[in-house]
């Protein structure tokens, strides 16, 4: 994550929060870097690959579809780490 900083840390759990809100259709809680995505906030598989579309057009970043796993999804925190390693990459 060389090259990061906390703003874009913090851009990154936002952008999260916003293709969240959008693709699970509803308010969230408090939304911390600790929710489980799956289990906390009823993300499904075709959610995970909306939002996928939703962070890709808001951090202006495209993902290597195989390099994603199921452990990057399982919490706000595992996602922006791996979305901040794709992006120092």
């Amino acid at each position: 994550m060389a090259g990061l900083t906390a703003t874009d840390r913090d851009r990154i759990v936002a952008a999260i929060s916003d293709a969240l809100t959008e693709v699970l259709d509803y308010d969230l809680p408090q939304l911390g870097e600790e929710s489980r995505l799956f289990d906390e906030l009823g993300l499904d598989s075709t959610g995970v690959f909306e939002m996928l579309m939703r962070l890709e057009e808001a951090l202006d970043i495209e993902f290597d579809t195989d390099s994603l796993e199921m452990a990057h999804f399982t919490s706000v925190r595992s996602l922006a780490d791996f979305i901040a390693t794709e992006m120092g990459s």
